[in-house]
């Protein structure tokens, strides 16, 4: 007989951590630290059903933070390199010699 978290049609809940990440636990236990109960309850099926639909990007917040800000100054240094030097008065100003 099947018990616990091998048990299709017992009573789970939808966890999340601050990652972003998400978890089965099992309905009456205690919520670990670091984890939040989302507020989904229900056999495995549903509340798997909810995380596949809710946990689209399987890497870390922290990991898709840094890799936003860096793709954002990686553009930016980007556009930096690629932008014409900017005129200087001394590169404008008219040869005295008449060269």
């Amino acid at each position: 007989m099947a018990g616990g978290f091998d048990d299709e049609n017992g009573k789970f809940r939808v966890l999340v951590n601050e990652e972003e990440q998400y978890s089965l636990w099992l309905d009456g236990m205690d919520v670990p630290r670091g984890w939040t109960d989302c507020g989904v309850a229900g056999d495995k099926k549903t509340c798997l059903d909810y995380v596949g639909k809710v946990w689209t990007d399987m890497r870390p917040k922290s990991l898709r933070v840094w890799m936003e800000e860096h793709a954002k100054n990686s553009a930016a240094n980007e556009e930096q390199a690629a932008a014409p030097p900017a005129a200087t008065p001394e590169a404008e100003a008219p040869n005295p010699a008449g060269a």
